[in-house]
């Protein structure tokens, strides 16, 4: 028997939600304050009341929330920021690195309004980024959240899968012109699964080095390969299930 890709894996030990309702979306705040509080110290706890990280552009961003199948636990969270027509609606790296974009034409103004997004607040707990055995978790006791050694072989695609991810929301959202801060190192990374990002704006210090990238939705899917299309079309599925509904699942676990 043919050993199953890891992508495939990926889908049957892990569901993709639309964060539609109040409960999804301070479940992915609470990531966030873990990882961008707590643990990177990007932003400051103290600003961040209940224990929950946000920001102005929450309310206007599609927000994907992945789940741990099995126990139910938050295992990673990314938005699409949605900025509205009007001039003064900014991506937010529009508003904090703004003079930093010096693309002739790849820039947010140059497009319609409503045809850009930007992809950020990617965040994945930090026992999701770990191999099995290490002992920190922001979901309390890691003896009691117990995973497969499959599972654990899937975790180093997670943040992979958090992109692809990000990139349905985006084609949900109709806005298929796609700016988001990142490292380049990561930028390359993309690139070797076909998200082929092209950097627009000079190396700034952003919650480190960071510079602004641009990647347009169509040519992203086109791209992708094979094994990583198939998972993108699994994570669309489950991010098209109307609010209310249980997510598909894949595979032979239900």
């Amino acid at each position: 028997m043919s050993q199953e890709p890891q992508t495939d894996a990926l889908a049957r030990f892990f569901e993709f939600q639309h964060a539609w309702s109040e409960e999804q979306r301070n479940l992915v705040h609470r990531i966030r304050y873990a990882v961008y509080c707590q643990e990177f110290r990007f932003e400051r706890e103290e600003d961040c009341p209940g224990g929950m990280e946000r920001d102005d552009y929450d309310d206007d961003s599609r927000h994907c929330l992945l789940i741990h199948r099995q126990t139910g636990t938050p295992a990673g969270c990314v938005r699409v920021i949605e900025p509205g027509r009007g001039s003064d609606h900014k991506l937010a790296l529009e508003r904090f690195c703004g003079t930093s974009l010096e693309h002739p034409t790849l820039h947010p103004a140059r497009f319609p309004r409503d045809t850009v997004c930007e992809v950020s607040r990617l965040a994945v707990p930090a026992f999701f980024r770990r191999r099995q055995g290490e002992n920190l978790t922001p979901y309390g006791n890691v003896e009691e959240l117990r995973v497969s050694d499959a599972e654990t072989r899937t975790f180093p695609l997670i943040g992979m899968a958090m992109f692809l991810a990000a990139t349905a929301l985006v084609g949900l959202a109709n806005r298929p012109h796609v700016f988001a801060m990142m490292e380049p190192r990561l930028a390359r990374l993309l690139s070797r699964a076909g998200l082929n990002f092209v950097q627009v704006g000079r190396m700034i210090n952003y919650h480190g080095p960071r510079a602004a990238f641009y990647i347009h939705q169509h040519e992203a899917v086109d791209a992708l390969q094979p094994p990583l299309k198939r998972l993108y079309a699994t994570i669309l599925q489950q991010l098209t299930s109307p609010p209310g509904e249980p997510m598909a699942k894949t595979g032979s676990d239900g």
